[in-house]
């Protein structure tokens, strides 16, 4: 009997001096797929490990692939915001538009007589000298063309590791909305209608309608020619994507604007939200927590309206939802109530 006490009292001593692994919370807060926890980073790849252990070398350039009109100023303002809070660094960039073929002038680091290639090359080497990444915005990338100067650029972009996510509006109805109203795409193979007052008199504002309140600027859209133009748009991102696969560029996941801002006009979106920004960080190459994402984006919570009705920006509001109810899988697109598609 005392032989048999003895021998318990041991195991028992035994099981006490075994140290105790600590065990690793589940993350009840958000999907375990998505993100990794501050605590759980040891076994993340190099390539996507917390930015907090990489931000003394800086990280490779983050590329953000979003056409006009679908909230681009938006995205990099968050993204730029959101990214500081966490502790990566960004080159101060005076537009996030350093990539235009049009106005290469925009680029800091592009000279006369030199492309955008070298200038890229150039802007990374500086970025990472001072411990700080590039985040810059991009409308379209194509793996095919027959510009050498593309062709180089994109090369370049590869070599320096960039990182990229397409950001796209789901809603292409507010994108094509958007195009007529600031005179944006209006070309005579894929006409798109033309901008109006409230009146129904043609209206040249164009852009500038974003800076004066007192402009009411409404699309008149060509409804002959709008499932097809709303078709093309919505082959965009997959297209964008292959392009940055065949390109080898990192990253290329495809989120949805509506997603990524849709917690702050009601905080019962937020979770929807979070998760649409950590599929766009990891795609940038980054793994961030779930909890302080979502707390980050809960400062947003409330200061935003919903989409407003399509009556308030669509001239031949009747015509459209006509046209798209010939069109089952679109009907949804059409808003009865909510925000101003910018």
């Amino acid at each position: 009997m005392f032989m048999t006490r003895l021998a318990v009292l041991l195991a028992g001593l035994a099981l006490v001096a075994v140290p105790v692994q600590s065990r690793r919370p589940l993350l009840r807060d958000g999907p375990r797929a998505t993100h990794q926890s501050k605590r759980s980073n040891d076994n993340v790849p190099s390539s996507t490990r917390s930015f907090k252990a990489m931000v003394s070398v800086g990280l490779p350039p983050m590329m953000i692939v979003q056409r006009a009109c679908t909230g681009s100023s938006v995205v990099m303002r968050m993204a730029r915001r959101l990214l500081t809070e966490l502790g990566v660094s960004l080159y101060p960039l005076p537009t996030k538009e350093i990539l235009r073929k049009d106005m290469p002038e925009k680029n800091p680091w592009f000279t006369q007589g030199g492309d955008l290639a070298e200038a890229m090359r150039r802007g990374v080497e500086e970025a990472q000298q001072a411990s700080q990444t590039l985040l810059f915005g991009i409308t379209q990338m194509s793996s095919t063309t027959d510009s050498v100067e593309q062709s180089n650029l994109n090369a370049a972009l590869a070599a320096l590791h960039t990182r990229s996510v397409i950001v796209h509006r789901n809603n292409t109805l507010d994108t094509a909305v958007c195009e007529v109203r600031d005179c944006f795409n209006s070309t005579r193979d894929a006409p798109r209608g033309y901008p109006v007052n409230e009146r129904g008199e043609e209206d040249t504002s164009c852009f500038q309608r974003r800076h004066d309140s007192s402009v009411t600027t409404m699309a008149f859209l060509d409804t002959d020619d709008l499932l097809r133009n709303l078709e093309l748009k919505e082959q965009y991102p997959k297209q964008t994507q292959e392009s940055l696969i065949e390109l080898g560029i990192g990253g290329h996941e495809i989120v949805f604007y509506e997603d990524l801002v849709s917690h702050e006009y009601s905080a019962g979106n937020l979770r929807k939200s979070t998760f649409a920004w950590l599929r766009l960080l990891s795609s940038l190459g980054i793994q961030a927590g779930w909890n302080e994402v979502m707390a980050s984006l809960s400062q947003d919570v409330g200061t935003y309206h919903s989409p407003l009705n399509h009556s308030s920006t669509i001239f031949n509001v009747q015509e459209v939802a006509e046209t798209l109810r010939n069109s089952s899988e679109r009907i949804w697109m059409l808003r009865g109530e909510g925000r101003e598609t910018f």
